[in-house]
């Protein structure tokens, strides 16, 4: 049980740039693993309806924002964060929005408009003429969304405790918990994108929904900071 529980630890304390490369790694391989072995299906993970499913993997980034926010309010009242700091994390939650909504709609509309209609071949050429006319719409490219949500959601988190100074110092009451509650929900959507790997989607819909993550955060990370002045990175 302590080896398991190191590693466990180990992995919760992991930096965002190696869960890039983890993240990558365990889709791509997991994925042809899965489609090759045909894993059990557990009755409560494979049911895209479940709690967790609902609650907290289809508003990922949601709980996201909320948590960041919280965290960054903590910093100023206890521990005076300079503002150029603040200024630079709603800066990235604002465009990180932007990069969600953009990428949820694209994967949205390939899902809905690049297909076939199991009426009259191109007669129905939208998901929604399809089922309104009673007929079944056949994806032809479904990108893994929770993917995608999931690793973005991850990174970013990771990312942000990584760059609020100290927090990871702080022996507050209010910063424990904030901090745990964001470690749990990393490792919950680790958990989920398990289970996303093993029964949903093809391997190239899972490769493409945890690439538009890496690369979400690669643009808020790494890209954003070099169009900012130098002292609020």
């Amino acid at each position: 049980m302590s080896v398991v529980r190191e590693r466990l630890e180990r992995w919760i304390h992991q930096s965002a740039d190696q869960r890039c490369k983890c993240y990558i790694f365990f889709t791509t391989v997991g994925s042809f693993i899965a489609r090759a072995v045909q894993f059990g299906r557990l009755p409560f993970f494979s049911d895209k309806y479940n709690f967790l499913n609902q609650v907290f993997v289809k508003q990922c980034w949601a709980w996201t924002l909320l948590l960041i926010s919280i965290v960054t309010l903590l910093r100023v009242i206890w521990d005076k964060l300079p503002l150029r700091k603040v200024y630079l994390i709603v800066l990235r939650l604002l465009f990180g929005t932007l990069y969600w909504y953009t990428l949820t709609t694209i994967i949205d509309g390939i899902k809905d408009n690049v297909g076939r209609c199991s009426l009259q071949p191109g007669e129905y050429n939208t998901k929604q003429l399809c089922v309104t006319e009673g007929g079944s719409w056949k994806y032809v490219m479904d990108i893994s969304g929770h993917m995608f949500m999931m690793v973005f959601c991850n990174l970013f988190i990771t990312k942000s405790l990584e760059e609020i100074p100290h927090l990871e110092n702080a022996d507050t009451l209010p910063h424990q918990i904030s901090r745990a509650f964001c470690r749990l929900l990393v490792l919950l959507f680790d958990v989920m994108m398990i289970f996303t790997i093993l029964y949903w989607h093809s391997p190239p819909e899972k490769i493409l929904g945890t690439l538009t993550g890496v690369l979400g955060y690669t643009l808020l990370f790494k890209q954003l900071s070099s169009f900012l002045p130098t002292n609020w990175v």
